[in-house]
């Protein structure tokens, strides 16, 4: 299954955006702000402030790849934990005496928050999903997204993030560094694309390549399912070739060729 790459997008402490990935991935120290929060200007500031740092964070990746889509672009957000902020405030207000949650919280509450809030924002027509695959999230998203594009032939954004659960759900499902990485995909390559990408199921249990990078220690040892989209995405905005293996639930595995725009 064969499709393009338009643009890339990245959201992550002291890694706003790709230009910055392949800065550190030169030398450049990774410095991240103590009071950083995602850069992303769709939402309006007001509405930005009631939303969680996993919603603006996906909403600031979605930005970035958002002028090489149409409106009538499909949409696949893929996030492993979604919206734990909201959902720790609803279970925190449920432990007291006096019940008080906001209804703003709920329709932030499901696992398509983000979708449903850049959706609303960009104005988007076209269709969207939100899914989940714990550790393999980032694998199951491009599935999606490849299945769309190439059977349905259909241009799709990809966002993959997420964002740390506050304690106490945090020591059940652990990791660090919020992060979102996203990719415009199209059927047919135009002027602007990066290169071409195919797909296919293997049960090649190759290593992580993500572990092989030259990488701050932190973003490595954060643990984040998102992080699994950065060598794609290094390699992509390198101009490299060559392919990669990403995890799917259970022992499937995508291997993705990366090759020429030009490629039929």
């Amino acid at each position: 299954m064969r499709f393009y790459v338009d643009a890339i997008g990245l959201s992550a402490p002291g890694l706003d955006g790709v230009d910055a990935l392949q800065a550190h991935l030169a030398g450049a120290p990774l410095e991240i702000a103590e009071e950083w929060q995602p850069l992303q200007t769709s939402l309006p500031a007001r509405q930005a402030r009631r939303l969680s740092v996993s919603i603006r964070s996906a909403a600031a990746a979605a930005e970035q790849i958002d002028p090489a889509l149409p409106s009538n672009a499909g949409w696949v957000f893929a996030s492993s934990t979604g919206e734990g902020d909201t959902l720790h405030a609803i279970l925190s207000a449920l432990c007291e005496p006096e019940v008080m949650i906001q209804p703003l919280r709920f329709q932030n509450a499901v696992h398509n928050a983000a979708q449903g809030q850049w959706s609303v924002a960009r104005g988007a027509t076209g269709p969207a999903t939100s899914i989940a695959a714990f550790d393999a999230s980032v694998g199951a998203g491009l599935l999606k997204a490849t299945m769309q594009v190439v059977l349905e032939r259909q241009t799709v954004g990809l966002v993959c993030f997420d964002t740390p659960l506050p304690p106490p759900l945090h020591q059940k499902r652990a990791f660090e560094m919020q992060m979102a990485v996203a990719f415009a995909l199209s059927p047919e390559p135009g002027d602007g694309s990066l290169c071409s990408l195919t797909v296919e199921r293997t049960n090649d249990q190759a290593s992580d390549p993500l572990e092989t990078m030259t990488l701050d220690p932190r973003i490595i040892q954060s643990h984040n399912p998102a992080s699994r989209a950065i060598p794609l995405l290094a390699r992509i905005a390198a101009g490299d070739r060559g392919s990669l293996i990403m995890k799917l639930p259970g022992t499937a595995r995508l291997r993705v060729q990366l090759g020429d725009a030009t490629d039929a």
